[in-house]
């Protein structure tokens, strides 16, 4: 194996071990002779999720022609899962004082809702490229008896029950029994704490649901066509993201111009600011903004350059999606 710096083998570790048996000495190469600038090390990060999803026929073989769109569109949908809960936090922390801001401070209202619809034709522009992708997997499990796929898109289903089950037991069962208590200390009350595990229960299904659905997707053939078609729906996804950050931005840098006050209120449940916690959202939004762009322009980038021979090869292969990762490319 070519010998790495020990400050980079973690990145060489991130890799499974059948990917770093095939492909580790070309890898470990490219990351002696190159620098890690914060794009190259989120390429190889991204690389790394690449090791766990890319599609590979029988001998292990990267297929390629498939790789890149259906890598992009799980990609873009995970950053846009991430992006919905920072929005969702932002939504939670404003929505009680809502009213008050729009009819008063006009600026502040045009922003929020910037957001708002921006986030509805967001959604649909996600289930216009993502539910042809998931019915086509589903049908394919069902046609093939992949027990495994179909279980694993139960896990969506479930969590969202086990969340609102936590969510009943919190309203109807542990809040009454709290309101028969003494007040508590004002830096350690119980509605915080289960608001808190409320959005934690919300964060750990979000979380769960992604990884289950992309881990099928990944793991049941379907037509290329499918996810290339997703791309255009994906970059509408991914500049709506970014017009939607923009107005989380505007929202809060109108919030200081015309409320000097209102963003150093403590109104988060763990004591925080408003100002750092939509400080937070926004550092989320515009990481999740920034992967999917990423995503879909390495995608966009490599269109056309896989060869036609290939082709046969991806309609006649069974992948697994276990084990395996596209040849890394070079980063210049």
């Amino acid at each position: 194996m070519h010998s790495i710096p020990a400050a980079r083998t973690w990145l060489l570790r991130l890799y499974p071990t059948a990917w770093r048996s095939r492909y580790g000495e070309e890898f470990a190469a490219l990351l002696d002779d190159y620098p890690l600038t914060p794009f190259a090390l989120l390429d190889v990060c991204l690389g790394a999720l690449d090791a766990h999803i890319a599609p590979q026929d029988a001998t292990g073989r990267i297929l390629r022609a498939l790789h890149q769109p259906r890598r992009s569109a799980i990609t873009v949908f995970c950053a846009y899962i991430a992006f919905v809960i920072a929005g969702l936090a932002y939504n939670q922390m404003i929505e009680d004082d809502l009213p008050a801001l729009d009819t008063s401070h006009p600026a502040i209202a045009a922003a929020y809702h910037v957001i708002l619809y921006g986030s509805a034709v967001a959604l649909l522009a996600v289930l216009a490229g993502g539910l042809p992708i998931a019915l086509a997997v589903a049908r394919r499990a069902l046609v093939a008896r992949r027990k495994d796929i179909l279980l694993l898109f139960a896990v969506p289903p479930l969590s969202l029950a086990v969340w609102l089950m936590w969510g009943w037991i919190n309203l109807n069962v542990i809040a009454p029994s709290n309101a028969h208590h003494a007040v508590p200390a004002v830096h350690h009350p119980p509605s915080n704490l289960l608001f808190v595990s409320w959005f934690a229960a919300f964060g750990l299904a979000a979380l769960a649901s992604t990884a289950a659905v992309s881990i099928a997707v990944s793991r049941c053939e379907v037509a290329p066509s499918l996810f290339r078609r997703a791309l255009a729906p994906a970059a509408l996804a991914t500049l709506l993201m970014l017009i939607i950050l923009s107005g989380a931005v505007a929202w809060g840098l109108f919030v200081r111009a015309e409320m000097p006050d209102y963003l150093d209120r403590t109104a988060g449940p763990l004591g925080e600011t408003i100002y750092v916690s939509w400080l937070g959202q926004v550092t989320v939004m515009a990481l999740a903004t920034l992967i999917a762009a990423f995503a879909l322009l390495r995608a966009y980038r490599t269109r056309g350059d896989e060869p036609a021979a290939e082709e046969p090869e991806v309609r006649a292969a069974r992948y697994d999606g276990v084990g395996a990762a596209p040849q890394p490319q070079g980063r210049g």
